[in-house]
């Protein structure tokens, strides 16, 4: 007896299963069985099985707890922690956190995984902490076994294959998910709509939640998650609050040689080589420990965001001098070492606290690049922040590839934090292969985790790239042509033509993109985010946008006669390439109105055109509006949000000349000398234009040559006339300033009629109006003069100064 089930239990092993029919001809053959407690995330693993097993064939699929399972049910599916998985051999407290099991035994399919839920305590199957095996075991016998795919969030970017029958054979499946932190930041978020309402005024807040709960659902679908926990972060951010007074030792010494923030003060820089800075940042962490070693486990020590790094000597002495990148303004000294040795001294602190503990810092900005000469501690945690930017021609890949390597001979634990998905506008840039090149090379090497900033959503413009690096969190060793094989049949008989597209951009980009940095140099913009916004309008031009559209149009005949939803997917790629070219006009438009270029109202109306469109196309995931918004707001106005807004149904009675008189005050005499009295030009007078910052102009460029290469900080004076046509007597009259960097005085024939400070943080990208209707002359000529007080970064006024009638 005992030979005989010995020769059987053989026979079942090297025998292939019979298959499991879960439905045939659009009726169901099979149950869903849920342990009887289940979690949340069980319970809602088990109802999207159940969604897409039904979308697929038609059939109705109940969902039962296992103790009610029938009798009369030709095959089981057992989702999660069930007694009938435990009686099967699943040793399921041994499945490591987020794994996946998959397993056919007989006529029962059972799909678990290692399940927990993290920090919050929220039984929530959307929370980033919760580990969710059993839902990610659902997820990957939908896309794997049955072939649903989830190319971008909502109904269109939805696969779902018709089968009446389903059958599926034998499974035998225990993955761990190799990267322990997988994320992608959300790209619609609070503190992102409130600033854009700032500019555009209120939003429509729920459809923003809507497209929200859309993106989050996707990225859980594409398995988001984690099992690794490590707090970091930029650390410092309330610090000048709370020590500035009283301990300004701790802060860096800026050019004026004081320790205080040189911009914003949430991005002050530290003086890393003061003694009683170390001790303070492990005390702080030590009373947290104290409290819950566990959950804080890691201590932050990552560097504020910013520039304004400490120049005292001592910080200095701990750079390698000849240690330099090359940048447009000219070598520059690295200083990972300085930081390095910063982070050596704070781990070594924590070491002797609790040996198991971590720091956790940025390599990121000027200390990106590996130490030369200092080695890292043993229980430090690098968050490689990359400068690397795609498509590429393959040196800047080459170089992250460098980096990351040195790196990974350094740190004990090493995540990837890019800001890789933040620069894709809505304009097409489609990086298709070196991106995920990139992200698999690193995965080859030592990738524990990622944190990307941010998931931008431009899911029609940039087509595959999102789905390509979502799925490669899971299957590192994914291809390429792989991942675009599941991507491109969506568009049925156009997916060749799609690839094409895509295949398109990339090419024209990856071309282009060297030229961008001379551009916006050119454009008087050093910082990339505004530089990059700034040129779109001149390298995304009709030459540019031509072939893509003979693309799409292809297409669109290639599926004339494919199901409606596929010929829809290819309509939202021509809507998101209607929109790059919406938004690059608007762009355009804008600049043309703070130049004084153009018609007006026909300027006008083409922004207000493009804001319209973007939202109507974001409703149905084309685009991440909000995102696009952000963008175009975030560096300045450059898409006119705030200028359309606040010209309103104005009507423009003038614009003032571009080339101003013009004079520095750095000993602020002006006022008490009566400057806004003069008339005509004067000694020691120059001019200036007002389409662009002071430091952009020969005279900002002397200063700066004449003072150690320090821009001009300080006030600074702009007199011009005008005259107004008596017929506007009566009318309210406005002045209209684009944008003034920081604060303004305005006088109009030597009276005050303004005092304008910069408004909130945000406020020297905005324009504002200022009523001079009481102090006007009609029919002979004002005299305006404007004080202006930079305190940091560029200055002056810098867009266009109209007169209008405020209706």
């Amino acid at each position: 007896m005992r030979c005989s089930v010995a020769l059987a239990l053989a026979l079942i092993c090297v025998l292939p299963s019979a298959a499991l029919d879960l439905t045939v001809d659009g009726q169901a053959r099979c149950v869903i069985l849920l342990p009887d407690e289940p979690l949340n995330l069980h319970t809602f693993a088990a109802q999207e099985l159940q969604h897409f097993l039904q979308a697929m064939s038609g059939a109705e699929i109940a969902i039962r707890p296992e103790s009610e399972r029938p009798i009369d049910v030709e095959c089981r599916i057992y989702v999660g922690p069930t007694r009938a998985a435990e009686a099967a051999g699943i040793d399921i407290g041994a499945l490591e956190p987020e794994a996946i099991r998959l397993l056919t035994v007989g006529s029962d399919l059972f799909l678990l995984g290692g399940d927990a839920i993290g920090p919050g305590g929220r039984d929530d199957a959307m929370s980033y902490n919760n580990q969710a095996g059993t839902l990610y075991a659902v997820y990957d016998f939908l896309q794997d076994r049955l072939g649903v795919r989830w190319l971008w969030p909502g109904e269109t970017g939805t696969v779902i294959p018709e089968a009446p029958t389903i059958s599926v054979g034998e499974i035998d499946i225990y993955e761990v998910p190799q990267i322990k932190q997988r994320h992608l930041r959300t790209g619609i978020r609070g503190s992102m709509l409130d600033a854009i309402e700032a500019f555009s005024g209120p939003l429509d807040r729920e459809m923003a939640s809507e497209l929200a709960a859309d993106e989050n659902l996707w990225m859980r679908r594409m398995r988001m998650g984690r099992s690794l926990f490590i707090n970091y972060g930029h650390a410092f951010t309330r610090w000048w609050e709370e020590y500035g007074a009283e301990h300004p030792e701790f802060f860096a010494l800026n050019e004026d040689g004081e320790r205080a923030p040189v911009g914003p003060p949430d991005r002050v820089k530290m003086c890393v080589s003061e003694p009683a800075l170390w001790d303070e940042i492990v005390a702080r962490w030590r009373e947290r420990w104290e409290q819950d070693p566990v959950a804080n486990r890691t201590l932050n020590a990552c560097e504020n965001d910013g520039g304004g790094f400490c120049l005292c000597e001592r910080c200095a002495a701990w750079d390698v001098p000849d240690y330099v990148e090359q940048t447009p303004e000219g070598p520059r000294v690295i200083l990972s070492d300085r930081y390095a040795k910063f982070w050596n001294e704070i781990a070594r602190r924590v070491a002797e606290v609790d040996p198991d503990a971590y720091v956790a810092v940025y390599a990121y900005s000027r200390y990106r690049f590996p130490p030369r000469e200092t080695r890292l501690e043993p229980n430090i945690i690098v968050g490689f922040v990359p400068g690397v930017g795609y498509p590429n021609s393959g040196a800047s890949s080459a170089q992250f590839q460098d980096d990351w390597l040195a790196w990974h001979d350094q740190a004990s634990v090493l995540f990837l934090r890019p800001n890789w998905l933040g620069g894709l506008h809505a304009m097409p840039r489609a990086p298709l292969y070196r991106m995920a090149d990139d992200f698999r090379f690193a995965a080859d090497n030592g990738m524990i985790g990622t944190d990307y900033d941010t998931l931008s959503g431009q899911w029609l413009a940039q087509g595959p790239v999102y789905y390509l690096l979502a799925r490669l969190h899971w299957d590192t060793d994914a291809s390429t042509e792989q991942l675009l094989d599941e991507y491109l049949p969506a568009f049925g008989a156009a997916g060749d033509t799609v690839r094409e597209y895509f295949e398109y951009w990339n090419r024209y980009v990856t071309e282009e993109s060297p030229k961008w940095a001379d551009l916006q140099y050119e454009l008087g913009y050093q910082n990339m985010g505004r530089g990059s916004e700034r040129i779109i309008p001149y390298i995304y031009d009709e030459e540019a946008f031509a072939p893509a559209l003979d693309l799409l149009m292809r297409a669109r005949r290639e599926v004339a006669g494919e199901p409606e939803i596929v010929q829809r997917r290819v309509d939202q790629l021509l809507q998101a390439l209607r929109h790059a070219r919406m938004t690059a006009e608007a762009i355009a438009a804008t600049e043309a109105i703070n130049s004084g270029e153009g018609d007006l109202a026909a300027s006008i109306e083409t922004i207000r055109r493009m804001h319209a469109y973007r939202v109507t196309i974001g409703r149905e995931n084309v685009i991440n509006p909000y995102w696009a918004m952000w963008r175009d707001t975030k560096y300045g106005d450059f898409a006119g949000y705030k200028l359309v807004r606040d010209i309103g149904d104005r009507e423009a009675v003038g614009l003032l000349p571009l080339q101003w008189h013009f004079r520095f005050d750095p000993d602020e005499v002006g006022e008490a000398e009566a400057w806004f009295n003069l008339r005509g030009s004067a000694e020691g007078w120059t001019t200036m234009r007002t389409d662009t910052f002071w430091e952009n102009q020969p005279l900002g460029r002397a200063w700066e040559a004449e003072h150690d290469g320090r821009d001009y900080d300080g006030l600074g004076w702009y007199r011009t006339t005008f005259e107004i046509d008596p017929q506007y007597q009566g009318s309210d009259l406005v002045l209209f300033f684009g944008s003034v960097d920081e604060d303004a005085k305005i006088w109009l024939n030597g009276q005050l009629v303004a005092d304008h400070p910069m408004d909130g943080p945000e406020g020297w990208k905005q324009p504002f109006t200022i009523d001079m209707t009481d102090h006007v002359r009609f029919g002979e000529t004002n005299y305006l003069a404007v004080a202006v007080r930079d305190s940091a970064g560029k200055g002056g006024i810098y867009k266009r100064v109209w007169i209008m009638v405020d209706e």
